[in-house]
Formats: C-alpha cells, sequence, structure tokens
C-alpha cells in the first residue's frame, strides 16, 4: 500500500492539519531508530532533500526548521512569526521586493490610465470612457502579474501553490460561509460609513458612485463586469493578499501584516472618499485569505462585492 507520506496535504480550511513530515535521510518524530523512507513537502508534494529547512519551491518550512523557529521564539517570548510560518509557509521575497513592487504598480497605473485614455478617445465619446476603462483594467492585470512573477514567484516551480491559488476545487462549507461573511460584514460596514458620512454632511468625504460613463451599454455590459467583477478581484488579490500580505506575514505576524496591507491597498485607490471603507474591505479580504489559507476565498468575496456594485449600476441606468 503507498505511503500516506506521498499524497500532499491540501492546506486551506479551518481544523486541517498537515500529517507529520519527514526529511529523506533525516528522522521522523515517531520514527525510532531513524527512517530513511522519502519523504515530501506536505504543501506541494515536492520531494525532500536530506537537510532542507525550507522547501524551495513553494517555501514550507521542515519539521525541523518548525521546531527551531519554535524554540527561538519562546526565547525571544515570541510566537507570532513561528505560527504565521507554521499557518502559511514562507514566501521567497521580502522588505526590498516589497518596496519595488508598489513603485512598479505605482507606475503602471498611470502608465496605464494615459495609454488607455489615448486609446479610449479613438472611439465615439459615449463608448470613451468604458473603452478606456476596460483597457486600463486589462494593462494594471498584466503589470501586476509581470511584477509579482518577477519579484517572488519565478524561481518556484510551483507559484500558484505557494500563493495557495492552486487548481480550482469545489470548495468546503465552512470556507463559503467565511467568504459570504466576509462580503456581507464588507458591504454593511461601507453602507454605515456612507451614511454616517452623509448625517455629518461631510461631502468630502463622500464615497463616490460607480460612474455609469464606464459601464459599457446593451450586450457590452458583460465586457465591463469581466473586466471590473472578474480581472480586477483577480489581480488586486494577486497582489495585495498573495504578494503584499504573504510578503509581510513572516515578519509582522498576522494582525499587523493584515493592517499593513489593508492601508497599503486602501491608499492605491487614490480617493478620498474610500480611503477608511477601502481599508476595512481590504483587512477583511486579508483576514479571510489567512483563516481560510485560500486566495481563491478573497478573490470571491472581491468579485462579489464588485459584481453587486456594477449591477446596482446597470439596473439605474
Amino acid at each position: 500500500m503507498q505511503s500516506d507520506n506521498n499524497i500532499p496535504w491540501r492546506s486551506g480550511e479551518p481544523g486541517e492539519n498537515p500529517p507529520e513530515q519527514t526529511l529523506g535521510g533525516s528522522f521522523h518524530l515517531n520514527d525510532d531508530p531513524p527512517s530513511q523512507d522519502p519523504a515530501y513537502c506536505s504543501q506541494c508534494g515536492g520531494l525532500w532533500e536530506a537537510g532542507q529547512n525550507t522547501y524551495a519551491d513553494c517555501g514550507y518550512p521542515s519539521v525541523d526548521a518548525i521546531i527551531e523557529a519554535d524554540v527561538s521564539a519562546i526565547s525571544a517570548g515570541n510566537l507570532t512569526g513561528s505560527r504565521a510560518t507554521r499557518r502559511m509557509g514562507r514566501v521567497p521575497w521580502g522588505g526590498w521586493q516589497l518596496a519595488a513592487g508598489i513603485v512598479l504598480v505605482i507606475l503602471s497605473l498611470f502608465s496605464a490610465a494615459a495609454l488607455a485614455l489615448v486609446i479610449g478617445s479613438l472611439y465615439p465619446e459615449q463608448q470613451e470612457d468604458a473603452v478606456a476603462t476596460w483597457i486600463s483594467v486589462h494593462l494594471m492585470a498584466a503589470a501586476i502579474v509581470a511584477t509579482v512573477w518577477y519579484l517572488g514567484l519565478r524561481h518556484s516551480r510551483h507559484p500558484w501553490v505557494l500563493l495557495r491559488l492552486g487548481r480550482v476545487q469545489w470548495p468546503k462549507k465552512g470556507t463559503v460561509l467565511l467568504m459570504f461573511g466576509v462580503l456581507g460584514t464588507s458591504l454593511i460596514a461601507t453602507s454605515v460609513y456612507a451614511g454616517v458620512v452623509d448625517w455629518l454632511g461631510l461631502d468630502n468625504l463622500s464615497t463616490p458612485e460607480v460612474e455609469s460613463d464606464i459601464v459599457f451599454d446593451g450586450p457590452f455590459v458583460l465586457l465591463t463586469f469581466q473586466a471590473l467583477a472578474f480581472i480586477t478581484p483577480m489581480s488586486e488579490e494577486l497582489f495585495f493578499r498573495g504578494f503584499i500580505f504573504r510578503g509581510l506575514l513572516p515578519k509582522f505576524g498576522p494582525w499587523r501584516a493584515i493592517v499593513a496591507s489593508a492601508a497599503v491597498f486602501s491608499a492605491f485607490h487614490l480617493s478620498l472618499g474610500v480611503l477608511i471603507p477601502i481599508f476595512i474591505t481590504g483587512f477583511l479580504f486579508a483576514w479571510l485569505y489567512w483563516r481560510t489559507g485560500s486566495l481563491w476565498a478573497a478573490i470571491g468575496a472581491h468579485a462579489g462585492q464588485n459584481a453587486l456594485a456594477l449591477g446596482v449600476q446597470a439596473l439605474s441606468s
């Protein structure tokens, strides 16, 4: 019968724990005397080599590395970094890659917007903004994928596993409930914020409505949904949660990484009226990613929120 150690552990559901990990040529915690059986990474299924502390393809630490990290953390009186490592694994990028990624994406944001406006101006006036938005979204998505790939993923043989973005599977009920819970909480928080700002008469802090000019007319409205409710959630979650949050996690621990990544997410939206609601939304999406261990859950909640906003705009226009 084939050993269970040959079956990669699938991360992502609360309450699930990886099987005990072994190292080729090293010992299994329950083995006495030492075992020489082949060992496989519990995250991506790759074959471990003797003496490895971290599997290069997905960044997941070995049992020995986790124990060593725990001992060091206990000595320092802080287990935050060790627990974060055990839950989601390490990533092969850190401070300078995060800073470079933010700069590159900011430059890409302005470049994509300028190019999209130029191309959009070639279309009839009633379609100009919708075309420019559609082009800008896709240019930004390409820039984000290229940035994350070059600064973080290109040295990994299993990059999507590293981001917890493996093959699409039917989610468990707990993940679905958490996703809808986060979506509902985000919508409620945004509505409460808008109501408070309106009651206080703070027009400068009002949440802007989705502009009708960026929505295509007739059946072409599907292109708007494809761009803003599919491509945008995929690219933004890849960058802000998959790259920024995961890069901050080993150093900051989960809660500070959630707050910091949400602040970056909010700042990128370049509008005073959405700083607070977008921060809350970014906080919730990062927590959902941390809680479920799946970037698909955060993408689903993000897509649902964008789709609802676009649907309200499409029906009212």
